[in-house]
C-alpha cells in the first residue's frame, strides 16, 4: 500500500504553484478530508483546480466521532482531520509540509512525507529526470509558498545526486 497515502493541503498547494501537481499521479489512491479540499477550494488557491481534475485523489468526510481521539494534537482542522483519516483508513503515508503535523504523525505511527520527498520519490521512480528534479526543488525554494531553508534544498539535491550514483 505504499502507493496510497493520506494528504493534507500543503503538498496540493505547493506542487500546484511550481506546475508539478502532476508528480500526485505516483500514487494510486490519494484520499483527503473534506476540511483539505475546503482550504485548497475556498479561495480558489494553486491546486484547486488540478485538484478538481485528479482521478486519483478522493475526498471523505471525517466525522466528530473520528477526530476525537485527536483534538488534543492542537493542530488546524485540515492537519487534524488528514491524520485522523489516515489513522481511521489503516494508511501510514502522510503527505503534510507542516512540521508540526509531521512530528505528530510520526508520533502516531504515520510516514510523513512533505513536497520534497514527493519529488524524490518521483525521481527514484522515473517520473522525472535529475535535471527537473533538481529545479523543482529550487522552485520549491524560490517560488511556492513553502518554507524551507536553503540547507533543506542542498540536503534534498545531494539526496537526488547520490541515488543516481549507485
Amino acid at each position: 500500500m505504499n502507493d496510497v497515502a493520506v494528504s493534507n493541503s500543503g503538498p496540493l498547494i505547493h506542487l500546484a504553484e511550481i506546475y508539478k501537481f502532476d508528480l500526485l499521479r505516483i500514487f494510486r489512491k490519494i484520499y483527503i478530508p473534506r476540511a483539505v479540499y475546503d482550504e485548497v477550494c475556498k479561495f480558489q488557491l494553486p491546486g484547486c483546480q488540478e485538484l478538481l481534475n485528479a482521478d486519483n485523489i478522493f475526498i471523505i468526510e471525517v466525522s466528530n466521532d473520528d477526530l476525537l481521539n485527536y483534538i488534543y494534537l492542537k493542530l488546524q482542522q485540515g492537519e487534524l482531520e488528514a491524520i485522523a483519516l489516515a489513522k481511521k483508513l489503516g494508511i501510514k503515508l502522510f503527505l503534510t509540509d507542516d512540521l508540526d503535523a509531521r512530528e505528530k504523525a510520526t508520533e502516531l505511527g504515520l510516514e510523513p512525507h512533505g513536497s520534497v520527498g514527493i519529488i524524490v520519490r518521483a525521481y527514484k521512480l522515473g517520473v522525472i529526470n535529475l535535471k527537473d528534479a533538481e529545479r523543482a526543488i529550487w522552485d520549491l525554494y524560490k517560488v511556492s509558498s513553502l518554507f524551507i531553508s536553503k540547507e533543506i534544498v542542498k540536503r534534498a539535491i545531494e539526496t537526488l545526486r547520490g541515488y543516481t550514483k549507485r
